[in-house]
């Protein structure tokens, strides 16, 4: 994953950064709009960020979109995994020996399994 910054000072400045963006706009928020709406506005303006440096950061690495960051958790996007070398995570009975991925062993009925 390549990030932006390659030392501990690059690091801080990159955060100290942020945060003062952060900090500019939610105090330019609350010295122009009333109160409750500047504080829904600060929150949105918050999550914004944070997606948009999100996507970012991902690009810099190689990846898309989020769908490809969390493929894991989909399995419409488990299939594009294996072409980029991922591989899932195999379960074997520790009884018969069978590959299965259930909870409880589909040959033998046992629940007790390894990882291999």
């Amino acid at each position: 994953m390549s990030f932006p910054y390659n030392s501990d000072k690059q690091f801080v400045v990159y955060q100290l950064k942020w945060m003062g963006i952060y900090i500019a706009i939610g105090l330019a928020l609350s010295l122009v709009l009333p109160f409750p709406i500047s504080l829904i506005g600060a929150v949105g303006a918050f999550f914004l960020l944070n997606f948009i440096r999100t996507r970012r950061m991902l690009k810099r690495a190689g990846i898309d979109n989020m769908k490809g960051w969390f493929g894991s958790l989909s399995s419409s996007a488990s299939s594009s995994m294996y072409s980029r070398g991922y591989s899932p995570i195999k379960y074997y009975c520790m009884s018969c020996g069978q590959e299965h991925r259930e909870i409880a062993c589909p040959n033998c009925g046992s629940k007790m399994k390894r990882v291999g």
